[in-house]
């Protein structure tokens, strides 16, 4: 016993290092590139500032792919290098110059609030199980014919996905779907079919609104003032995700029909957890009614006040203030709760917007755009590449990460033409990355989906390859319209 505890601890001892030094081996590499492509040639009319931000940039952006270090760390990094290296003139820390400051700006950011606000929105629905609540009430209201079910569970995924984020509306409907898939024919085929229904509505869901995905709040960093608002940005992200959503309801329902004429969803009535270890259900724990009552009455005002902004004129942020000041001081969370709030992708966007800060500040985004001569190409050809390469590299890496890296160039490339083509370009891209669904691993609901065992890889690669393709067009032909 002794020896094999022994020689156990040296094999965990020799994956650690190995692991270390493949980190490290990638950070070099990434460094290396990044200093041949930013700082070894001489590039006419860059100056030494976007020089070094090149070099940031270019950074930032190898360390993403090759997941050299986290996501969040790269931010870190590169608000770091950015303060350090164009923050004080010459290097020249004793100074007064308090251009260091600009780059820590995105940190007070608005948007960053909004951000927050829907997390803890989450995580109070969670806590008094209002999704799992208003899940269970869609679904017993459509019926159980599985074409009714298919749709009861794709519209709630989907709402849901719109104010919550993808991870935990997936991980919650897992719960819910659990007993369903028990109680039918192990050989049923609709089985994958519900589960990659959600993973699509979990997906395109978060293209709805601002807060519905990482990407979305980027792209309104990025835009600045120019950048949508919140009912702004419903009307142009809800019509291509609704369709989509229609379409893959279309191709779900044929390519894995039921071999059951009706599905039992009475199982889920008490369930609120799932534990994997024992295969048991747990019934819902008490929860005092006026708690989910004040959730019901909070969620529904604050969605409420986002959407009558035009009326009221109350910033979309000062509103984000409401659930989580309301929710503080009823004890509907605490402060374990609020650790719990995914501050790694709320530090990633944090990122992203001092990347773009940084590119505009220093003039990389009029470089760039004047090396490629643009005149004369078609709007959408430019538009299509673009949204083609973010799907391709966000299904290999956080599309948080994929869309930090493009946007900033899509500004660089398309700043001259003017505003509209800008937000028409960012917006489209942005939307385009939550598309990204080829791999088991392509995106949180994917990996959730993936661990009941009932999916395979073939299975994520057609729904990816068609998503892919019919998304990036349902989205550029739609928002062309407010071209």
């Amino acid at each position: 016993m002794l020896d094999s505890r022994f020689d156990l601890r040296k094999l965990m001892n020799h994956k650690l290092k190995f692991s270390i030094t493949h980190s490290v081996s990638r950070f070099i590499f990434s460094l290396i590139i990044a200093f041949i492509i930013a700082i070894v040639p001489e590039y006419q009319s860059l100056s030494n500032e976007a020089s070094l931000m090149l070099f940031i940039l270019t950074f930032s952006a190898f360390l993403w792919m090759t997941e050299a270090i986290p996501a969040f760390a790269v931010a870190f990094l590169l608000i770091s290098l950015e303060i350090l290296l164009l923050g004080f003139k010459d290097f020249n820390f004793d100074s007064n110059s308090k251009e260091w400051v600009n780059f820590l700006n995105p940190w007070s950011s608005p948007l960053i609030f909004l951000f927050i606000a829907g997390f803890i929105l989450a995580i109070a629905a969670s806590k008094t199980k209002l999704d799992l609540w208003l899940a269970k009430k869609v679904l017993f209201y459509f019926g159980n014919l599985p074409h009714n079910v298919l749709t009861g569970l794709m519209l709630i995924t989907f709402v849901l996905s719109m104010f919550i984020s993808n991870t935990a509306t997936t991980a919650m409907m897992m719960t819910m779907l659990m007993p369903i898939l028990k109680n039918m024919n192990e050989n049923n085929p609709f089985q994958k079919g519900i589960l990659l229904a959600i993973v699509v509505s979990a997906n395109i869901g978060g293209m709805g609104t601002i807060i519905g995905t990482p990407p979305n709040a980027i792209a309104i960093g990025i835009l600045g003032d120019n950048a949508p608002s919140f009912v702004e940005w419903m009307i142009m992200a809800l019509p291509p995700a609704i369709l989509i959503m229609i379409f893959f309801r279309y191709i779900i329902l044929k390519r894995y029909k039921s071999t059951e004429d009706e599905i039992n969803i009475d199982k889920i009535k008490k369930v609120s957890h799932f534990d994997d270890s024992t295969t048991t259900f747990t019934k819902v724990p008490t929860i005092p009614s006026w708690k989910k009552s004040l959730v019901i009455l909070v969620f529904t005002a604050t969605i409420l006040l986002w959407l009558t902004g035009p009326f009221h004129h109350i910033p979309t942020t000062v509103v984000s203030l409401l659930p989580i000041v309301i929710f503080s001081i009823f004890g509907i969370i605490g402060t374990d709760d609020i650790r719990e709030i995914r501050w790694d992708v709320i530090i990633l966007i944090i990122g992203g917007l001092s990347l773009g800060n940084g590119v505009v500040k220093t003039g990389l985004d009029v470089w760039i755009g004047t090396q490629f001569n643009l005149e004369g190409l078609n709007i959408y050809l430019i538009v299509s590449l673009f949204s083609l390469i973010v799907v391709l590299i966000s299904n290999f890496m956080s599309n948080t990460a994929a869309t930090n890296i493009i946007l900033p160039l899509v500004v660089a490339l398309v700043s001259s033409m003017g505003d509209n083509i800008v937000s028409f370009m960012v917006i489209s891209v942005a939307l385009c990355a939550s598309c990204a669904m080829i791999l088991p691993v392509s995106t949180p609901p994917n990996a959730i989906a993936f661990s009941s065992g009932k999916l395979n890889s073939k299975d994520f690669l057609f729904i990816g390859s068609l998503s892919a393709l019919i998304g990036p067009i349902f989205i550029l032909s739609l928002l062309s319209i407010y071209l």
